[in-house]
C-alpha cells in the first residue's frame, strides 16, 4: 500500500511511480499493490506537465493499471478549483466567470495496480462529502474542504493461472 501527492505539474509522478513499482517487483514481490495518488496529470497538458493520456499509456506498457482503466477518460475531473480574490495567493485569483477556462479542472487521482492482480469492479468519485460527485461544480466548499475528490475502487483478486501460485507472482 503507498500514496503519493504529486508536484504541481504532475513530472515527478512517472518516477515516483517507477520506484515503487521496482521496490515492489523487488523486495515485495509476494505482496499485491496499491498505490493512491494525486497524480496532477492535466487533460491538455502544457510542455511542462504530465498529461493523463501520456500517463496512461505509460502505466499500462508497465503492466499497470488504474481504477479508471488503461485509456482513462481526460474529462473524468477528479479537481475543479479556481482561486478567489479572498484567498492570499491573488496573482492566482480568478473571476467566477473565468472559472470554466482558467480553473483547475483536472483529471488529477488515481489508484494504481498490477494489471494481472485486479479486476475493476467500480470505481466513484464525491466532491460533496456525500457520496456523491456535482460534475460542474467549483470545490473547496464549505461542506467539502478539499480542492480534490474523494476516489474510490471496488476491486476483485483475478484468479492465479497456476494453482497455489498467489496472483501478484504472475508478472511476465
Amino acid at each position: 500500500l503507498a500514496s503519493f501527492h504529486g508536484d504541481t505539474n504532475g513530472l515527478a509522478t512517472i518516477p515516483v511511480l517507477t520506484a515503487v513499482k521496482n521496490f515492489a517487483m523487488k523486495e515485495a514481490s509476494d505482496r499485491y499493490m496499491l498505490f493512491g495518488m494525486d497524480a496532477n496529470t492535466y487533460e491538455n497538458s502544457k510542455d511542462d506537465q504530465q498529461g493523463v493520456t501520456p500517463f496512461a499509456q505509460w502505466y499500462t506498457s508497465e503492466k499497470l493499471n488504474s481504477c479508471y482503466g488503461p485509456t482513462p477518460n481526460p474529462k473524468n475531473y477528479t479537481t475543479f478549483h479556481a482561486r478567489t480574490y479572498l484567498q492570499p495567493q491573488l496573482n492566482k485569483a480568478i473571476k467566477y466567470s473565468e472559472k470554466d477556462i482558467k480553473g483547475d479542472k483536472n483529471p488529477k487521482d488515481f489508484i494504481v495496480f498490477w494489471e494481472k492482480d485486479y479486476v475493476i469492479r467500480s470505481t466513484t468519485k464525491d466532491n460533496t462529502g456525500s457520496g456523491v460527485y456535482t460534475e460542474g461544480m467549483v470545490f473547496p466548499t464549505l461542506a467539502f474542504p478539499s480542492d480534490h475528490g474523494i476516489t474510490w475502487t471496488s476491486l476483485a483478486l483475478k484468479p492465479a493461472v497456476t494453482l497455489g501460485q498467489p496472483a501478484n507472482l504472475r508478472r511476465e
